[in-house]
């Protein structure tokens, strides 16, 4: 009886089985992939022993718009800092309103689930739980695991300032000085299938519990460098030789233009000294030239040296040969 009562039942346990298959591998196909995910953690950064979790990534190229996107973040996690999609017109990140992203529980942890206008997203959670702090030994402990399709992982683990003897385990791919002074260490995880975990775990010392933000970058032992490489202070060596570049210009300029000014000089004054000794050939043209008549100087005896010159006459000539003053009488 009961072997007949199965056999009837048979059929429909499969066609609800086979129905269950459906919908959970239509569930399994819906989920958004996406080409790209970097998860940063920037522990003290500017909260004292929390841990920043930023995660960006951008939606497979194949994906339409707008594209619902998922993930399944810690337990702890109460809320989110910023949820937002990057606009290509515009060039910046708009927030998304809290009333249209959700954060629920789920089996594993909570769910985040938001709908992205835009290939490229961010959103950014704070955590206490991540981060064991015991004296100056700092512990730090993440997991993930993907709810869908990533082509391409990458982790970024960022050292506070002040942080020494830091350790991993994996080890990071490569670590870097960036412009902010800050040393960072790299994961290249790669392509990740839906249900795929990754685990992370570092240590490091550091004596103070102020937030990096709140600390003097050259603490750490490390140069200072401004953010992007085009503040003052980096294109200062720039900024002083354009400056001297452009007072030479304008000291040329200025030297150039003085020697074509016309200088129109004043009327002389009447000069009383002496006047210079003229040429024999001025003399010889003063001698051809003919003669204005002289004041009789008969009874009169003739000066011997010129009034104007201080000359003294050659015998009886009636002009001064070196300034060709008339001849008076004494």
């Amino acid at each position: 009886m009961i072997k007949a009562q199965f056999v009837r039942i048979r059929p429909l346990l499969l066609s609800l089985l086979l129905t269950s298959l459906l919908v959970g591998s239509g569930l399994a196909q819906s989920l958004t992939p996406l080409s790209d995910l970097t998860i940063r953690l920037w522990p003290e950064y500017d909260r004292a022993k929390q841990v920043l979790v930023i995660f960006q990534g951008r939606v497979a190229d194949g994906v339409s718009l707008p594209a619902a996107v998922s993930f399944t973040l810690p337990p702890t996690v109460e809320t989110l800092h910023a949820v937002a999609y990057f606009d290509e017109a515009q060039g910046a990140l708009l927030n998304i309103p809290e009333a249209q992203y959700s954060l629920v529980e789920g089996p594993d942890g909570k769910v985040l689930t938001f709908t992205t206008p835009g290939r490229r997203f961010q959103f950014e959670y704070y955590s206490s739980e991540l981060l064991t702090i015991s004296g100056n030994v700092r512990e730090l402990s993440f997991s993930f695991t993907a709810d869908a399709e990533i082509a391409n992982l990458t982790l970024e683990l960022q050292q506070p300032t002040t942080a020494q003897a830091f350790t991993s385990d994996p080890p990071p791919d490569a670590t870097e000085v960036q412009q902010d002074a800050l040393a960072y260490a790299f994961y290249q995880i790669g392509a990740m299938s839906a249900g795929d975990s990754y685990s992370l775990r570092a240590s490091y010392t550091r004596s103070t519990d102020e937030p990096t933000v709140g600390v003097n970058i050259s603490m750490s032992g490390q140069t200072p460098v401004e953010v992007g490489g085009s503040g003052l202070r980096d294109n200062l060596g720039l900024i002083l030789i354009a400056a001297g570049v452009l007072l030479l210009v304008g000291s040329l300029g200025y030297w150039y233009l003085s020697q074509r000014a016309v200088v129109v000089p004043e009327p002389a004054a009447r000069r009383s000294s002496p006047r210079p000794r003229r040429s024999s050939s001025s003399r010889k043209k003063r001698s051809a030239a003919p003669r204005r008549a002289s004041a009789p100087t008969s009874g009169r005896k003739l000066a011997a040296y010129c009034h104007r010159c201080g000359t003294k006459f050659r015998g009886d000539a009636q002009f001064c040969h070196a300034c060709g003053a008339e001849r008076r009488a004494e």
